[in-house]
C-alpha cells in the first residue's frame, strides 16, 4: 500500500484539481450545506466527499481551509480516490467513513483520506483493502501526512477485518474471508511498522 500524496500543498485562493491528479471538472462547485466542517486551531476544515460511484467505489473528494465562521472554504484541493476495499469490511467503527476527526485529541481535526490497496498482483477491485491516510493541516494550508496516525489507524482496519461477525453478517462476510485475513495481515504489518511504504523510506 501507497499512499498518493504524501504533502498536499493548497493554492493560495481557490479551489482546483491537485496536481497530477485527473481534471474531472469544476471542483468548487459545493453547497455551504454539503461541507463536513470542524476547527483545526485558527481555523476551519473543511471536506466535501462525493461518491462513492462505479465498482471502485470512486470519490471525488475537496478539502479546503478558512478563518472561523466562514461558510466554505477560501483555498483547497480537489483528489480522485477509491473504497473499493469497503465491501469486504462492511462492520467498522466509522461507517459511514468519517473523512474528519481529532484522533490524536490535541483540538485539531485531522484530514483521513479513504483509500485501496490491492491484495494480488491480479489487481482486481474485488480483492482490495481499506486503509486511511490521516493528514496533519497547518494555517498555511499544508497538508501533511502522519505516519504514526495512519499506522494507528491501520490497526483498527485490521482488527476490523480480523473480527468474526455472527448471523446475517457472518453469512454476508464469509464468502471474503481469505481476503479479509490478507487485509488484515498487510494492515498489521504495515501498522506494527514491519514494511514501509516507498514513500515513508524516501523521507
Amino acid at each position: 500500500m501507497e499512499p498518493a500524496h504524501v504533502m498536499i500543498r493548497l493554492p493560495e485562493a481557490g479551489l482546483l484539481w491537485l496536481e497530477g491528479e485527473v481534471d474531472e471538472g469544476p471542483c468548487d462547485d459545493v453547497s455551504a450545506e454539503k461541507w463536513i466542517r470542524k476547527p483545526s486551531g485558527p481555523i476551519e476544515l473543511f471536506v466535501y466527499p462525493d461518491g462513492p460511484s462505479g465498482s471502485g467505489r470512486y470519490w471525488t473528494v475537496t478539502v479546503g481551509i478558512a478563518q472561523k465562521q466562514a461558510s466554505k472554504p477560501d483555498q483547497g484541493v480537489c483528489l480522485s480516490t477509491s473504497t473499493a476495499g469497503w465491501p469486504i469490511l462492511r462492520l467498522f467503527k466509522d461507517a459511514p467513513l468519517t473523512w474528519l476527526d481529532d484522533l490524536d485529541a490535541d483540538g485539531k481535526s485531522e484530514v483521513i483520506i479513504w483509500a485501496s490497496f490491492f491484495l494480488s498482483d491480479a489487481e482486481r477491485q474485488w480483492e482490495s483493502g481499506l486503509v486511511a491516510w490521516v493528514y496533519q493541516v497547518d494555517p498555511t494550508g499544508t497538508l501533511a501526512l502522519d505516519w504514526s496516525l495512519s499506522r494507528r489507524m491501520a490497526g483498527d482496519l485490521a482488527a476490523a477485518y480480523r473480527y468474526s461477525p455472527s448471523g446475517a453478517d457472518r453469512v454476508l462476510l464469509k464468502t471474503w474471508g481469505t481476503e479479509r485475513q490478507a487485509a488484515a495481515q498487510a494492515l498489521e504489518a504495515f501498522a506494527s511498522k514491519r514494511c514501509t511504504t516507498a514513500a515513508e523510506g524516501a523521507r
